[in-house]
């Protein structure tokens, strides 16, 4: 089930509108790398947040609905949750915050060269050297061998490889933005 809720939040994300970017357009007619740059991390912490089975994250601020339906209240009573997010930019998020706050879980520092790595992830990340798809999968990657409770907890009968490469397939014709609203 985790794993068909992270199928379709990464649809969600794929399929968000983003033209926003368009929008954010300096006077000369440049992009405000700034300005799209942090709407950006904004929806992507989004997904990193609502991915993390940790809990460990950031807590991103996000508006959601509800889906309705007929099973509705059936979905509610079973506590799964009826929710959608809605995939907007919020003034609300603290890019400086977000990017200082720790993004893992304490236990991970009982494995120093693991704990680097993320370090490292998060850097290049934050750096925009790397997509928030390949933080992502490292996170992944990274949880897994050093067998965080709730992450094992969650993914516990989840084929790993079978799951990312779903992802993979979800998201193979999004394009990865910089901070300058180029693709990488």
């Amino acid at each position: 089930m985790i794993a068909h809720q992270d199928y379709e939040l990464t649809e969600q994300f794929c399929n968000a509108d983003y033209d926003f970017v368009k929008e954010d357009y300096n006077p000369d007619g440049e992009l405000d790398g700034k300005v799209v740059g942090k709407k950006l991390f904004h929806l992507e912490g989004i997904f990193l947040d609502l991915t993390d089975r940790t809990l460990s994250h950031p807590r991103v601020p996000y508006a959601h609905v509800d889906r309705g339906g007929k099973f509705a209240n059936l979905v509610r009573e079973f506590g799964l949750g009826n929710r959608k997010v809605i995939w907007q930019p919020s003034d609300l998020f603290d890019l400086d915050s977000y990017m200082d706050a720790n993004w893992f879980p304490e236990q991970l520092e009982m494995y120093h060269l693991e704990y680097k790595e993320m370090e490292d992830a998060k850097d290049l990340y934050c750096e925009r050297s790397i997509s928030f798809l390949d933080y992502f999968f490292k996170r992944l990657d990274i949880y897994r061998a050093c067998e965080m409770p709730t992450f094992i907890k969650y993914y516990r009968g989840v084929n790993i490889e079978k799951y990312k490469d779903k992802i993979r397939r979800i998201t193979n014709d999004f394009p990865h933005l910089n901070e300058k609203g180029e693709y990488i």
